[in-house]
C-alpha cells in the first residue's frame, strides 16, 4: 500500500478527482513526496555519531527510473531514434554509471535528511563509502557512516576581555640596531686570502669525503654555511664551532652522513671522513654610516635615515602590539570555555603541520632517521596547537552566528581584487582559481573570521603596558650596534 502511495495514484482516486473536475495539474500537485529516508543516531565520541540510514525501496525505484529517463533523452545511439533507446539497451550500456549515480545521490540524500531529523551540524564532510552500499530497484537503500559534529558549548563574556596591549616604545638603541642591520642588507662581501675565519664569514673550501680509507668524493668552491652547519648540502655537526678561529689553509675533519638528497646519488646514506679545507674568506664589509652613504640611498642625510628606521620600528612594533592583543583576548576566550572538539579535524591539521615541518627539514637536508625523530618529538606540541586551533574556529564560529557577523559578497569582490594586485594578475582570473580549487568558501571564513577577531577587540577592555616592558629588537647587539651607527 505504502510502494502504491509513493509511486501512482490508484483507480479509486483517479475517478473521483475526474469526477470533482480536478486537472491534471492539480492531480500532480496533490501526489506526495518522494517518501524520506529514516535513521537512527548513536553516540560513539564527544563529537562522533554514527548515522545509519534506510532509504525506502520506492524512493530507490523512483530514482532509479528518473536516472533511466533523463539518459534516454539525452543519450545518441547509432541505429536507434534519439528517445527511443530500449530500457534493456540503456542498462547494457550505462548501467554501472546510472548504480554508481543513483548510489551517492541516494546515500548523499539520506545523509542529508538524516542531520536534519537529528538536528546534527556536521563539522566536516562525512566520508561515505558508496562502492560498499549495495543498491537494487527492489530492496531499500541502507548504509552506515560516522561522523563529526559540530561541539556544544556555552560561550559567555566575550565582550569586555581584559587585556593589556604590549609597549611599543622605540629607543635609540633599538634604532641603532637596525642601521647596523639595514648597513649589512648593503654589505659586501670581499675575498681573503689570508686570516681567520670570523662570525659571520663564509669560509670558500674545498672538500673530500673517506669511507674506508678510500677517496670516494671531492669538490672545490664549497661555501661553508657556519650557522647551518652545512657544506654542499651536508649537514655538518660542529662544523661552525671548528671553523671559528680557523685560518685560511688549515684542514678540518668531521664524521658526517651523506643526506639522501646529496648530489651523488652513489654515496647518499654513507657514513663518511669528511675533510674540509679553508681555501679563503668571503668576509661581509659594511659600508661606512654617514651622510654621503645616507644621500646615495635616496635619504636626505644619516640623521633622515634614523628617523625613517625609527618610523619603520614604530609601525612594526604597533602591528605587534596589535596581534599580541587579539593572541590576548583569544587565550582569555579559551580559558572560558571548556569543550572536546572533533578528532577528525584534530588528526587533518596535526598532518598538514607534520608534513610542513618534514619538508621544512628535508629543505635543511636533516638525515631521514633524524628527521622521524624531530617530528615525533614535536607531535604533542603540533596537537596541543591543533586542538587549540579547532577550539578558537568553533568559538569564532558562535560568536559569528550570536551577534551576525557575515561578509559580503562585495567584500569579497574587494578582497579577491587586493590579491590580484599582490600578484599583478586579473581579479577574474584570481576569482575563478579560488573557485576552480574550491577556496572561495575558505576565503570567506577567514575574511568573516578577521571581522570577529577585530570585534573581540573593539569590544575589549585594553590597558597600555609601560614602556619599561618593551625589550629592544636585539638586545645582546645593542650596545655593539649603537657604537658602529
Amino acid at each position: 500500500m505504502a510502494e502504491q502511495d509513493a509511486g501512482s495514484v490508484g483507480k479509486g482516486d483517479a475517478v473521483e478527482n475526474a469526477a470533482s473536475g480536478a486537472q491534471p495539474e492539480e492531480q500532480a500537485a496533490a501526489a506526495p513526496e518522494p517518501l524520506r529516508a529514516v535513521a537512527s543516531v548513536e553516540e560513539t565520541g564527544p563529537c562522533a555519531r554514527l548515522v545509519k540510514v534506510e532509504v525506502p525501496q520506492a524512493r530507490v525505484h523512483q530514482e532509479i527510473e528518473k536516472s533511466y529517463a533523463e539518459l534516454r533523452k539525452t543519450v545518441s545511439l547509432k541505429g536507434f531514434r534519439p528517445g527511443h533507446i530500449p530500457r534493456h539497451v540503456l542498462e547494457r550500456r550505462f548501467g554501472e554509471q546510472v548504480t554508481d549515480a543513483v548510489r551517492q545521490t541516494l546515500a548523499d540524500e539520506g545523509l542529508e535528511q538524516a542531520s536534519e531529523d537529528h538536528k546534527l551540524r556536521l563539522a566536516m564532510a562525512a566520508k561515505i563509502e558508496y562502492k560498499d552500499i549495495p543498491l537494487k530497484a527492489d530492496q531499500p537503500l541502507k548504509f552506515e557512516v560516522k561522523v563529526e559534529i559540530v561541539p556544544e558549548f556555552t560561550l559567555e563574556g566575550y565582550r569586555g576581555v581584559e587585556v593589556e596591549r604590549p609597549a611599543g616604545k622605540v629607543t635609540d638603541d633599538d634604532v641603532a640596531a637596525a642601521l647596523q642591520n639595514f648597513r649589512r642588507r648593503h654589505g659586501k662581501f670581499e675575498k681573503l686570502e689570508e686570516g681567520q675565519v670570523q662570525e659571520g664569514d663564509v669560509p670558500m673550501c674545498h672538500a673530500l669525503a673517506i669511507q674506508d680509507g678510500q677517496e670516494i668524493w671531492r669538490e672545490n668552491e664549497l661555501g661553508a654555511f657556519l650557522a647551518q652547519e652545512t657544506i654542499a648540502g651536508i649537514p655538518v655537526p660542529g662544523l661552525r664551532e671548528a671553523m671559528i678561529g680557523a685560518a685560511v689553509g688549515d684542514t678540518k675533519s668531521f664524521q658526517a652522513k651523506l643526506p639522501d638528497t646529496f648530489r651523488a646519488e652513489q654515496h647518499r646514506g654513507k657514513e663518511v671522513t669528511l675533510e674540509v679545507t679553508v681555501d679563503e674568506l668571503r668576509r661581509l664589509v659594511l659600508p661606512e654610516a654617514t651622510d654621503e652613504w645616507a644621500k646615495s640611498l635616496r635619504f636626505d642625510d644619516l640623521k633622515d635615515l634614523r628617523e625613517e628606521l625609527r618610523d619603520e620600528l614604530r609601525r612594526s612594533r604597533e602591528h605587534e602590539a596589535d596581534q599580541a592583543v587579539h593572541a590576548r583576548v583569544a587565550e582569555k576566550l579559551l580559558e572560558k570555555t571548556s569543550f572536546d572538539v572533533p578528532e577528525g579535524m584534530v588528526e587533518r591539521l596535526v598532518t598538514q603541520a607534520r608534513e610542513r615541518r618534514r619538508l621544512a627539514l628535508l629543505y635543511r637536508g636533516e638525515a631521514p632517521d633524524d628527521i622521524e625523530a624531530q617530528l615525533t618529538a614535536q607531535d604533542q606540541e603540533a596537537r596541543d596547537a591543533s586542538i587549540r586551533q579547532c577550539k578558537l574556529y568553533f568559538i569564532y564560529d558562535r560568536i559569528a552566528e550570536q551577534e551576525k557577523i557575515f561578509v559580503t559578497e562585495d567584500e569579497v569582490t574587494q578582497r579577491i581584487q587586493a590579491i590580484a594586485l599582490n600578484y599583478r594578475r586579473r581579479p577574474e582570473d584570481v576569482a575563478s582559481e579560488l573557485e576552480r580549487e574550491g577556496r572561495l568558501s575558505a576565503l570567506r571564513h577567514e575574511m568573516r573570521e578577521e571581522k570577529v577577531r577585530d570585534f573581540l577587540v573593539q569590544n575589549a577592555k585594553v590597558t597600555q603596558a609601560a614602556d619599561e616592558a618593551a625589550a629592544p629588537a636585539e638586545p645582546e647587539k645593542a650596545a655593539e650596534a649603537k657604537e658602529d651607527a
